[in-house]
């Protein structure tokens, strides 16, 4: 990424009215000590100085303050393919159109930007794959591994189409699910999965996962599997999500203190 990308990209869009938010370098995470989507502005000073202190930074764009639905199209696994999925839709007649904004991440997945109004929502993997987004996300130029988030052909963010009727009718049907389930009598291992897709946001994160892991200790699951599933409530659930390093430090420490309270009750 060349000196300033994030920063020229950063002072059009606010100037038009979106609110944007800085991120790490190489990352989809924000700088340490920033907030997240909660900071973001069009404010040309406040943006000047977080690319002055690095001009290398990446750049996030608020969603819900600007009427905006992000349809995130990834590639994590085979099992987990959205464009898989979105084929599978396509053939039960729900299709995305092509003629609005649309940016390709650096994994090869796909990111379809319409206007929509609603609730503030992160539902991850409504189906395999696929991520409803009008909270925020990353936007071009920003790069991962030297490689670009980019737009696909030369629309722009002017040219929005309204979020498909089908996508919005999931968004209501998974909010009355919400409804409904809430009459239900609730068991250890239900309320345990609930916290878990709540998820938490910047300020509780660490207070967050540390209590996560160690009910998943509680509860009898094997060590790699609580690392495996830390790693993706992380992603998923975390809003913006902790560094991998940080992950890996809070389960270590966990482990270890189950490790001692194995040898205190064998003694």
């Amino acid at each position: 990424m060349r000196e300033f990308a994030c920063w020229d990209k950063a002072v059009e869009m606010s100037i038009k009215g979106y609110q944007i938010f800085p991120l790490a370098n190489n990352a989809k995470q924000p700088p340490k000590n920033h907030h997240g989507y909660l900071e973001a502005t069009c404010d040309q000073e406040t943006i000047f100085s977080w690319y002055q202190a690095n001009p290398f930074r990446n750049l996030g764009l608020r969603l819900d303050t600007s009427n905006l639905l992000v349809v995130d199209i990834d590639l994590h696994s085979e099992s987990n393919n959205g464009r898989q999925s979105l084929f599978t839709l396509q053939k039960h007649g729900m299709i995305l159109p092509n003629d609005t904004y649309i940016e390709r991440s650096p994994n090869g997945g796909l990111h379809y930007f319409f206007s929509f109004t609603g609730e503030k929502v992160h539902k991850a993997n409504v189906w395999p794959g696929i991520d409803l987004l009008t909270d925020f996300t990353v936007i071009a130029p920003s790069e991962l591994n030297g490689k670009p988030y980019q737009p696909v052909g030369t629309r722009t963010l002017a040219n929005l189409k309204p979020a498909p009727g089908w996508i919005t009718d999931k968004l209501k049907s998974t909010s009355e699910v919400k409804a409904v389930s809430s009459v239900r009598i609730k068991k250890y291992t239900g309320k345990l999965l609930d916290k878990i897709v709540a998820g938490t946001c910047q300020g509780d994160r660490n207070v967050w996962l540390t209590r996560l892991i160690g009910q998943l200790f509680m509860v009898g699951a094997e060590p790699e599997t609580i690392k495996q599933l830390a790693y993706v409530f992380n992603e998923k659930f975390v809003d913006p999500p902790l560094l991998e390093n940080d992950v890996r430090t809070i389960f270590n420490s966990i482990l270890r203190r189950e490790v001692k309270n194995i040898e205190y009750s064998n003694q």
